[in-house]
């Protein structure tokens, strides 16, 4: 019981902190390719 519910709980913070971690590379990529586009 208490080895299931913790491995539950380690998957879902996983998938948590990496759909952060895509959204902050997102954000972070957004304004680079904007930027790009106009000097070229």
């Amino acid at each position: 019981m208490m080895t299931g519910w913790t491995f539950f709980f380690i998957l879902v913070g996983i998938v948590f902190v990496t759909s952060q971690l895509f959204r902050v590379i997102d954000a972070i990529e957004r304004p680079a390719r904007r930027n790009s586009h106009r000097i070229r």
